[in-house]
């Protein structure tokens, strides 16, 4: 058996809440600076998939100065309005490309939120330089 995941979240009446976490919490809702579903969804992706990658370069004994994530996603009009399309946009430093674009696609391979995701949503990454 698997490691086991878990979340607290409490909610008002409406839709205003916060997730708990081990060192404070995230407002969700839908006011200015509150998170909405499908943010705390790429959310986790990004943060799945650059964990993953970070794993992988740690392996290879290489280190970056900094990642730049971008994402964008097309839910489907029919209900329920899954995604259909999703666009991972990774600005990653230049002078070891070859490197970090096998690191990058290993990380996209072993994600386990990118494979879930993968299996409602037709999954782009885009790796770039600067």
């Amino acid at each position: 058996m698997g490691p086991k995941v878990s979340a607290v979240i409490d909610f008002i009446s409406v839709f205003k809440g916060q997730l708990q976490l081990r060192e404070g919490h995230l407002d969700i809702g839908s006011s200015a600076n509150e998170a909405r579903p499908y943010d705390l969804l790429q959310g986790a992706l990004v943060s799945c998939l650059h964990s993953t990658f970070l794993d992988i370069l740690e392996k290879k004994r290489l280190t970056i100065a900094f990642a730049h994530y971008e994402v964008e996603g097309e839910k489907r009009d029919e209900i329920p309005t899954t995604l259909k399309t999703v666009k991972i946009t990774v600005t990653l430093p230049k002078g070891q490309e070859e490197a970090l674009t096998k690191s990058m696609e290993l990380a996209k391979k072993y994600c386990s939120v990118f494979s879930t995701l993968s299996n409602v949503a037709e999954m782009t990454l885009v790796v770039c330089y600067k």
